[in-house]
């Protein structure tokens, strides 16, 4: 197998983070990708499902104003005080604009969302992440609501996307609460807005995801897929099924720490080396390079077709060269930074697959984006050949980074094989819900 690099200057790409986005492997359909980790694009990286890969600066509908609807909590049975917030509808600003007020509070909450589950910020969205998607309406509708409390303080957000391409009969919500506010009704009024938003876009089919920790001792729910689990208890699964969600699909997130033992990893391409004959390895840095962009492009539409998806209605999301590009320019004004392991086929010219990881230049760690091998060209080890050769090269890139997150559909078990023989280690997971109206 031959190797080439191209690494242009000044490109860079995906999600979100938060973002995760769909892979799939040489003999079996498989998502790496986060759905909507409440931030990054419906799929953290380049597009996704909803929205990664990523999936902007803004000021409220009415200049600096702040005013919105009242939303009042209903009396609660604890004997606390009741709660109001206003909702307030987020304007979208010009791309590249200094976010504002509302997008820095949509950070400084995520942040405490992640801690409080996660124990860090890894996944926490920044304020020009907020800013970006919103700004950018191309392929996807985005509405973005905050909630304020007595002191203009963020404390919960309401994200609707509407795909604009491809599944078209969809909504993607995203409804996050401050932890410090649960529990008052203000999750069930932002959710309930968000409905109104997808009914009055004609959009029937609702779609969410909820992100939840290793729970050993909760009752186990099971998707119709048989394949992994939510805990019951959790709050984001119970919030869920109370408000009429049914769940249609878990992934597993998981966590490598790195650097990777350089003897393991020649060992897994020593593995593949013998299947991969006929078949060249590029290295491209921050860019996709023109000439690749159609067949990269494609590449991104069979993700959305050939991943896993449970029991979720999703449906093809067509990609162009021009998508690409946007996608692309989006990572650039996001500063985020990103480097594609691809797979070759050298008879025929066509791009067999490829993998890629992203991250941002002040965080030690990465994120596993997508990884996909097309039909025609499963079973030559391809993804285990992409995927070490990746982790070298983000190694090279970045030898700072001490730890790599992914997130796999549980009934991916090729993707799941490959990961584990890595080091990847289990670290939570995500609920992926969905209500027909």
């Amino acid at each position: 197998m031959v190797c080439t690099s191209s690494s242009p200057p000044g490109a860079s790409l995906p999600a979100q983070p938060a973002a995760r986005r769909a892979t799939v492997a040489p003999t079996a359909r498989a998502r790496e990708v986060r759905l909507v980790v409440v931030m990054g694009e419906p799929r953290c990286s380049l597009g996704g499902r909803q929205a990664g890969v990523a999936r902007e600066g803004c000021r409220p509908r009415r200049a600096v104003s702040k005013t919105g609807d009242i939303a009042r909590a209903p009396a609660d049975p604890r004997g606390m005080a009741n709660a109001s917030w206003r909702l307030l509808e987020v304007a979208p600003d010009p791309a590249g604009s200094s976010p504002g007020w509302a997008h820095e509070g949509v950070a400084a909450l995520d942040r405490a969302v992640c801690v409080a589950r996660d124990g860090h910020d890894d996944q926490a969205v920044r304020a020009v992440e907020s800013a970006n998607r919103l700004a950018h309406q191309e392929d996807s509708a985005h509405t973005l609501v905050v909630a304020l409390d007595d002191a203009d303080t963020v404390v919960g957000r309401l994200g609707v996307d509407l795909p604009l391409r491809g599944n078209r009969h969809t909504a993607w919500v995203e409804v996050q609460v401050h932890p410090d506010h649960r529990r008052r009704g203000l999750g069930a009024a932002l959710l309930e807005r968000g409905e109104r938003v997808a009914a009055d876009a004609g959009r029937g089919t609702l779609q969410a995801e909820s992100e939840f920790r290793e729970s050993p001792g909760s009752p186990p729910l099971l998707p119709p897929t048989g394949s992994g689990a939510a805990p019951a208890d959790d709050a984001g699964v119970r919030f869920a099924r109370a408000h009429g969600y049914e769940l249609a699909q878990v992934d597993r997130r998981s966590l490598l720490e790195t650097p990777v033992a350089p003897g393991l990893l020649d060992a897994l391409e020593a593995d593949a080396a013998g299947r991969t004959g006929g078949y060249r390895l590029h290295r491209w840095d921050s860019t996709v390079p023109e000439r690749w962009l159609d067949a990269f492009a494609l590449l991104e539409t069979r993700m959305s077709t050939d991943a896993p998806v449970g029991a979720l209605d999703f449906r093809e999301d067509p990609w162009d060269a021009e998508r690409v590009r946007r996608m692309a320019a989006r990572q650039v004004e996001q500063g985020r930074e990103y480097v594609i392991t691809a797979a070759e086929h050298v008879a025929s010219g066509e791009l067999a697959g490829m993998t890629m990881l992203a991250w941002l230049p002040a965080q030690q760690c990465a994120f596993q984006w997508d990884t996909i091998v097309l039909a025609p060209h499963r079973g030559h080890r391809l993804g285990m050949a992409m995927k070490v050769a990746n982790l070298r090269h983000l190694a090279a890139l970045r030898p700072d980074v001490r730890r790599v997150h992914t997130w796999n559909a549980e009934e991916n078990d090729h993707m799941l094989g490959i990961n584990v023989a890595m080091g990847f280690r289990p670290a939570g997971g995500a609920a992926i819900w969905q209500r027909l109206t």
